[in-house]
């Protein structure tokens, strides 16, 4: 818990650091081998170890008198190590990477489908689909032609015999 506070401490003060920074210099003349090889910024406890190169970051602080750096966690390294494993998987699935979404849907092979069960009902022919849809949708009307009726005839018994002191 303490790593990961700071870790994002660090990254705060370099946050910080880099609007207060002067714009970056230009690469050493010696190529990249020549810029430093470290970057230590000033943490509560110690200090923050920054490996310019790799970008693997570690916590340096004294424990009795002994300076010690620890491995900070590398969550990118895991995400790049996850990243991998699920390429291995598409490409071991044969799919042949990632299908495109945005294309027409792809239509299963007619050799897997597995028929239907003997004893299932067969599909409903469109004529039969439209007139349950007809009886349902008459039902639903009904209710609410009978609803609407009843709402209308109480206003109706209001509006003759109002409630006594209230105006409507």
């Amino acid at each position: 818990m303490i790593r990961i506070a700071l870790a994002a401490l660090f990254a705060l003060l370099l946050a910080a650091g880099a609007h207060a920074q002067p714009a970056a210099a230009p690469p050493p003349p010696g190529g990249p081998e020549a810029a430093p090889h470290f970057s230590m910024q000033p943490v509560e406890g110690g200090v923050l170890r920054l490996d310019t190169r790799s970008g693997a970051m570690s916590f340096c602080g004294s424990r009795g008198g002994v300076w010690r750096c620890e491995a900070l966690p590398d969550e990118r390294a895991t995400l790049e190590a996850e990243i991998a494993r699920l390429r291995d998987r598409l490409a071991s699935t044969g799919g042949g990477g990632v299908p495109d979404i945005a294309g027409p849907p792809r239509q299963p092979p007619s050799v897997d489908a597995t028929p239907p069960a003997p004893d299932a009902t067969p599909p409903a022919k469109p004529d039969e689909e439209r007139g349950r849809f007809d009886a349902a949708m008459e039902e639903a009307m009904r209710k609410a032609e009978a609803m609407f009726r009843r709402f209308y005839e109480m206003m109706e018994r209001l509006r003759s015999n109002p409630p006594q002191g209230e105006k409507l």
